[in-house]
């Protein structure tokens, strides 16, 4: 057997165990920063340390601005709230110019048509995130987002905080649930939440870097998941439910009735379509 073949029977199997398809925000749905750069944003974030005490060096020059907010964390909660406010006023802004994956939206369309449902789950912010699903036109069919809207970094990624929730609310069991992400935090989440995972090699590297963490299935474009997701029916009695639907011409906004807050999500797609249901990220 071929390293190809082995490779696409890892991700098979992955995918017939998925009712549920987790994908983190920076990297598969979308390049946050690709009009406004990361590295610009983490140094308008150091502004904001004043007379502070210096910084260690690998923080003064982190292009990243979650490393940043992780740092100010460790010198006050003060500190920490005021940079992941600002943090999240920029990521808003950046989300403006942000480059869509390609093929993200035929990975939801695959997703809808073979009775899967999905989630978003980001260290992001979850205004950004809701505000970029809306000026791309995914916000009526992503039903459920788990984002960042706390200043305690140890609640993100790698911490299986954000994932745990989304599984909560989805009612589902993690086995069901699979996490596609472009970054070690992801495979690493995924592993201590349970659930499965697909590391998304969008640069040179990481394949490997997600063969040592532990990635379930590595894909190099999202062309592939799209394929494989179609080629499996996950969930017949919802497919067919939405296919009923369809056929009848009921108005999309029948299905996705939202309320947003900056610490609710609704939860109106998966696998009881029209229940709404909230979540709060905070623990």
């Amino acid at each position: 057997m071929t390293s190809a073949t082995s490779a696409a029977n890892d991700l098979d199997a992955i995918l017939a165990r998925t009712r549920h398809l987790l994908l983190d925000f920076d990297g598969p749905i979308c390049s946050v920063f690709a009009g406004l750069p990361a590295a610009t944003i983490a140094d308008r974030l150091r502004k904001l340390f004043g007379d502070h005490a210096p910084m260690p060096d690998d923080i003064a020059h982190s292009p990243d601005p979650l490393e940043v907010f992780a740092y100010a964390a460790t010198v006050s909660t003060d500190l920490a709230a005021r940079v992941e406010a600002e943090m999240t006023d920029l990521e808003v802004t950046a989300v403006a110019t942000a480059a869509p994956t390609p093929y993200v939206h035929e990975v939801v369309t695959a997703c809808q048509n073979s009775g899967r449902s999905v989630a978003v789950v980001s260290n992001n912010s979850a205004r950004a995130v809701h505000s970029y699903l809306t000026r791309h036109g995914l916000d009526d069919r992503i039903g459920l987002v788990v984002a960042r809207t706390d200043h305690d970094p140890a609640l993100l990624k790698p911490s299986p905080h954000l994932i745990t929730r989304a599984v909560d609310a989805l009612e589902a069991e993690p086995g069901e649930c699979t996490l596609v992400g472009d970054s070690v935090t992801d495979i690493q989440g995924a592993r201590l939440a349970s659930v499965q995972s697909i590391g998304y090699a969008n640069k040179p590297g990481k394949r490997e870097r997600f063969t040592a963490a532990g990635a379930g299935a590595i894909v190099n474009s999202l062309a592939d998941l799209a394929l494989r997701l179609r080629a499996r029916v996950a969930n017949p009695e919802l497919l067919n439910y939405m296919l009923s639907l369809y056929r009848f011409k009921a108005p999309m906004a029948s299905l996705c009735d939202w309320a947003r807050s900056p610490l609710l999500f609704v939860y109106t797609q998966g696998p009881m379509l029209g229940m709404r249901r909230t979540i709060s990220i905070l623990p």
